[in-house]
């Protein structure tokens, strides 16, 4: 390519990027013209980057505007900005007692054990917590060991030390003028945040604190506890299985065509589990039905107790449950099976003073895209894939071969 050629086509690309294509044909080499290559070629790789940055941050908007639920919106913050910002763990924490403790409302990590669990509350009088949360100001912790020499008696930084968290951005929340919380993003290597990272940060938490300030989360637990308590009791009787707690068949099967929705808009994969109790007509007929019920109320409680935030469980019948996930590939569906199977075999329940070993089988369906992301095809794929579990001898996981 001669001199003109290649300036005609860097002109070309710069053009292609004015408008938004950021993978044009852009020549280099080793003159001075391959050096401006190099250099455009370097500027649309960073076009590109903020452009998908822009749009994960304006999926968030869009996402709000649709009333989804906060649950919803969270989740898809974790997984649309790892890309841009490192992060191990994302935690949501708000201010109650009049901003006298902060309560942990929900937390996804890409591990397993954590320490810090939804639903603690650490009074605010924790000096280790008082150190780093400032009402007004985003702050960068870039080693908390170091943090936890001057504050050793810290509740707080003693737990998120021992997740192998060692570094944080906080966010402070601020909804109608008023601190309500904060967003913790925490990083497992030390020094990893820098001052780039806190513009976007600063702009999914005031998402954040707007989706709060809408739905009157915040307010509504202050002002009215006992509408909202009402609600809760309401909404639970009409959406959760009276025995077990969990959610009743129409509620799993309405979040099932939600989860499937959100797949389709995001590109996102989703995992359907069948859950069946093995003999567990025997354990009705030998030891009686109030026994029956105690072992499902059991297992319902264990299952629930290992599902991660972002895993729902229904009854779907009997003594079959469903589990719905998404995002999850197959790799992940299956450990999420496996850790659901050894929750029920390693102990055996204690039913009304009976010990009854108790094990389950699962089949595991994957809509991978969107001809496979129907609910029908999923719920009869893990059928099948049950079936095979029950076929091979029960207390085992077996996965849904695609169809041809």
């Amino acid at each position: 390519m001669n001199k003109n050629d290649r300036i005609s086509a860097l002109c070309k690309a710069a053009e292609a990027m004015a408008h938004g294509d950021f993978t044009p044909d852009i020549p280099i080499g080793d003159d001075e013209i391959g050096h401006l290559g190099k250099s455009l070629k370097k500027l649309s790789a960073y076009l590109k980057k903020q452009s998908e940055r822009s749009q994960s941050l304006y999926r968030i908007m869009v996402e709000c505007n649709l009333n989804l639920q906060l649950i919803d919106i969270l989740n898809h913050i974790y997984e649309s900005f790892q890309d841009h910002l490192p992060y191990d763990r994302i935690s949501l924490a708000l201010l109650e007692n009049e901003g006298n403790k902060l309560k942990l409302h929900w937390s996804r990590a890409n591990y397993d054990k954590q320490e810090l669990i939804v639903g603690l509350s650490i009074p605010m009088s924790d000096s280790g917590l008082r150190a780093i949360i400032d009402i007004n100001e985003m702050l960068i912790i870039d080693d908390l060991t170091a943090h936890l020499e001057k504050h050793p008696e810290s509740r707080f930084t003693q737990a998120i030390i021992k997740e192998g968290i060692r570094s944080c951005l906080i966010c402070p929340l601020v909804a109608a003028g008023k601190p309500i919380g904060f967003v913790f993003f925490s990083c497992r290597k030390k020094s990893i945040y820098k001052n780039l990272h806190k513009d976007l940060s600063l702009q999914i938490a005031s998402q954040v604190a707007i989706i709060l300030e809408k739905t009157r989360l915040y307010k509504g637990i202050k002002l009215n506890k006992q509408l909202i308590a009402q609600k809760k009791s309401l909404q639970q009787r009409v959406t959760h299985d009276a025995l077990t707690g969990l959610f009743n068949r129409p509620a799993i099967f309405d979040i099932l065509h939600k989860q499937i929705l959100r797949a389709k808009r995001g590109g996102l994969q989703i995992a359907v589990i069948m859950i069946d109790i093995d003999h567990f007509k025997t354990i009705n007929d030998t030891c009686g039905h109030l026994t029956g019920d105690a072992v499902l109320c059991e297992i319902a409680s264990r299952l629930t107790q290992s599902a991660r935030s972002h895993e729902y469980i229904g009854r779907y019948g009997g003594e079959e449950f469903l589990v719905i996930i998404s995002p999850y590939d197959q790799v992940g569906a299956l450990k999420a099976a496996e850790r659901f199977r050894d929750a029920i075999a390693c102990k055996e329940i204690n039913a009304n003073q009976t010990l009854v070993p108790v094990t389950i089988s699962l089949g595991v369906a994957i809509g991978t895209e969107p001809e496979t992301l129907d609910e029908n095809l999923l719920l009869r794929r893990a059928d099948e894939a049950l079936y095979l579990a029950k076929h091979k001898g029960r207390n085992r996981v077996e996965v849904a071969k695609a169809d041809d």
